[in-house]
Order: structure tokens, then sequence, then C-alpha cells
């Protein structure tokens, strides 16, 4: 690893189940025995090992390395999803922001672990915008034929100066998993993660949110939310004021007419209708003020009239002081780790 810049950035590529995870440990693990001061990057949503479930992780390996979750997290960006699917820009904002925080400590090597996702146009989109970004001085390559050529030809014919491209086959040993044994290691991890989890309490009116429409506008009336329930024909919870046209939280079952019915009343182009189930069980992100990720909780749901959040977190009471932010998911996850499903990012 003798080269003049510094930081090498190791940036890994392959398919779900080629040993990407554990070629990282490796990798840490040498490096550090080399004497280097090695950062790791673990950009693996679906199946992280440092940092909380859902979230891009940071460490710095300090000793021996067999497995990455021997690296003690020291920061961590919050994603909300169990896939970069449907959260794009959302990933790679967390990979370029936990790149750069790595970065800032000055270490001599950053490996960079990342998903499967190698097909598809959403793959090719997120995997080129952050080698795009993250301008690696390694891509390594781990493929059984073929799979990852798309994402390694443009690089390689491009002639990046200071990038080399490496290839390495899959060992024998790396064993495929189907769709259910990896979600039973998310969800054994969300179960962990939330053992020691309580029911807290948050004033939604006091704290910033993010990647959500609630309460980023002029909250309606009384009065004006029974004319939306009439038009409706179900029990609107919440309505406010937007720029550009209504929010509304209904609860059950609506008539679509009645869209029509409040854009003509109101005068406005576009409603923006959601259900409150929408809102149940959302895995989210608690947030200090400097929006570094304090830790993360499962959404139990939003008292609509007071305004206020309950989130089971594992948070402690010095953490919980210190939250000043909650960012939105896509993953429901319930407080005993199952997972439920998600919902689309404009749904709420």
């Amino acid at each position: 690893m003798a080269c003049e810049e510094r930081p090498l950035k190791v940036f890994l590529l392959g398919a779900t189940d080629t040993g990407k995870t554990t070629l990282a440990a490796f990798l840490a693990g040498m490096a550090v025995g080399a004497g280097l001061k090695v950062a790791v990057v673990d950009a693996d949503v679906g199946q992280s090992e440092i940092g909380p479930p859902g979230s891009v992780g940071v460490g710095f390996a300090d000793g021996p390395v067999e497995r990455l979750r021997d690296i003690r997290p020291s920061f961590a960006c919050f994603v909300g999803s169990n896939s970069p699917e449907l959260l794009s820009f959302t990933t790679i904002a967390a990979v370029k922001t936990a790149v750069d925080r790595a970065a800032a400590a000055s270490p001599d090597v950053i490996i960079i672990d990342t998903t499967g996702l190698v097909w598809g146009r959403t793959a090719r989109f997120l995997k080129n915008a952050k080698i795009e970004l993250l301008r690696p001085t390694h891509l390594v390559a781990l493929q059984r034929d073929l799979e990852v050529e798309h994402l390694l030809r443009p690089w390689e014919t491009l002639a990046s100066p200071g990038l080399r491209v490496l290839r390495l086959p899959v060992s024998p040993r790396a064993v495929e998993k189907g769709r259910r044994d990896r979600r039973a290691y998310r969800e054994r991890a969300f179960r962990q993660y939330l053992a020691s989890a309580a029911p807290r309490e948050f004033d939604l009116e006091r704290t910033a949110l993010f990647r959500t429409t609630y309460l980023t506008g002029r909250p309606m009336g009384e009065s004006q939310v029974r004319l939306l329930a009439d038009d409706l024909r179900c029990k609107v919870v919440h309505a406010e004021w937007l720029p550009d046209g209504v929010f509304i939280v209904a609860r059950g079952y609506f008539e679509l007419e009645g869209i029509e019915r409040i854009k003509e009343r109101e005068g406005v182009s576009e409603v923006f209708l959601t259900k409150v189930d929408r809102f149940e069980n959302l895995l989210v992100g608690l947030l200090d003020r400097e929006r570094e990720l304090l830790g993360v909780g499962s959404l139990a749901g939003i008292d609509w009239r007071r305004r206020r959040a309950t989130i089971w977190t594992p948070l402690d009471e010095e953490a919980l002081e210190r939250v000043a932010g909650i960012e939105f998911g896509i993953l429901k996850v319930m407080p005993n780790g199952q997972e439920g499903g998600k919902i689309h990012p404009n749904d709420i």
C-alpha cells in the first residue's frame, strides 16, 4: 500500500453474497497490521455492521479485525431503509458525508463497503454517482462472472489518473443467502438494537422534521378540517396550507371525488393526501443540533391534536436531551425488529 496519495480510497463492488464485507474486514485488518490508520465506511444499509441499522456508519480500526462489527462506530448518517432503492439521492449524500467525515480524521486508508445492488438503472446511477463524488483510488470488484463489468468499463476506459481497477474472483466459501435469510439477518439486527428501547414522546412543534411534508405549512382550523372531512367522507386528523396546495392526513377510506371538490372550493391545483398508517412503525433517525445521528427508533404513531410523536428508541436520557431533529425513513420496523414493508418517500 505504499503510495504518495493519502488517503487511499478503496471502493468495493460486487453483487449480493460475494464476500464484500468479509473482504472489507480482511483489508482493514491487513492495513492495521501494516501500521496504517484505517477508516471503514459501511454503506451496506441492508446488512450494516457498523452503526445503527438503516444507516451508513463510519468506524476506525484500531486492532485486529475479524468482522466489520468488531469496529466501534464513531459516526453514522441516517438513510431509513434496507435498500438504496427509492432513496438514491439520500444514500449518495449519506455516503459522501460519511467519507468526508472519515477523511477529516486523516486516515491512511478509507475502505468503502457497498450494497449488492449492481443491476438495473438504479444500480448504474447509484454506483456511478458514488464513484464520481468519492473519487476512489481503487475500485475492487468481486464477481462470479461479468456481473459488474458494466460498472467497471467506463472508469477503466476513461483511465482516470490515480484510479486502479482490480478484479477478484468470488471465494468458494462465499455462501449465497436467500431473500428470507437476508431479511432474518436484518430483523435480528433491528431486534438487538431495539432490545432496550422504550417509548419516548417528542414535541413535534419544537423539533425539526426532515423528509416529510407534515408541519411545513400553515395548519388549518377545526372548521376547515371538518369541511375537508365532509368532502372526502372520512375522518381527517390533520390538514395544512402549503405554498403549492393542501396537505391532508386522513384515517380510513376516502372518496377520490372529494379531492376534486377540495381543489374547486379552495382554489388549489394540488391536494397532497396521505393516511395515518403511513406514519406508523416508520424507522426514524434522531438528530442533534448539528444534524448528527444520535440513534434510530420506531415511530409508534403521532398524536395529531397535540402534535406529539411516540418513538421506541434505546437512547439514554443524556442522548434524548440532545434530540433536536427527526428524520423520517421509508422502512416500517416494529419495536420487536420485524420489518413491515416500505412506504414511498412522497407518501408523507
